[in-house]
């Protein structure tokens, strides 16, 4: 299994991103659904099943990481337009994507409804969207940072099952590490644990 099939993106931040996701879904919250003090964080699990443990394997980690900050960009410069009169442009783009999910499911159904509600709302292609659009929205700066495979000396032995050798990057929306008022990989560890 290549590393790319054995990755996983999401939201960490704010923590019931998924709920805020869904409601804005089902038109009982609007967009911006996130505000613009609040800290979002994205994160990319690298090896998530079967680590990280080869130079090959790391090189195309950093290939991955490479392609996928140039994806938040783009999408990022895209949402620049957004303005409180095309706002359902948002909504409609996320429909398309369920569209996209309910077709797909059809080769794999899922077993009831919630499974399948559950797999849109945690979709990485509108989550994605969700963590850039705001950026655009409030015109933040975003950065990233990559861990190296992950030791057992950085992590508690309980999140080594789903940690130990992987690689992560953490993005947040603010322009640098120093303005976050914690260490980058905190929330994540605790999100992680919790999930």
């Amino acid at each position: 299994m290549t590393v790319i099939s054995d990755s996983y993106m999401g939201i960490f931040l704010p923590f019931d991103i998924c709920k805020r996701v869904s409601k804005f879904l089902d038109g009982s919250l609007n967009f911006p659904f996130v505000n613009k003090d609040e800290i979002m964080g994205i994160f990319f699990l690298f090896g998530k099943n079967f680590g990280v443990k080869t130079q090959l394997d790391i090189f195309s980690v950093k290939d991955l990481v490479r392609r996928s900050i140039d994806q938040i960009k783009r999408e990022i410069f895209l949402s620049k337009t957004i303005t409180k009169s095309n706002i359902t442009s948002i909504k409609e783009n996320y429909q398309r994507r369920i569209l996209q999910i309910y077709i797909e499911s059809q080769n794999n159904p899922p077993s009831n409804e919630s499974e399948i509600n559950e797999r849109i709302i945690r979709d990485p292609s509108i989550l994605m969207s969700c963590y850039s659009q705001h950026i655009a929205y409030y015109n933040q700066k975003c950065f990233f940072e990559i861990f190296d495979p992950i030791k057992k000396n950085q992590i508690d032995e309980r999140l080594n099952d789903l940690l130990l050798d992987r690689m992560v990057m953490l993005s947040y929306n603010c322009e640098k590490p120093e303005m976050l008022p914690f260490n980058t990989f905190t929330p994540f560890l605790r999100w992680i644990e919790s999930n």
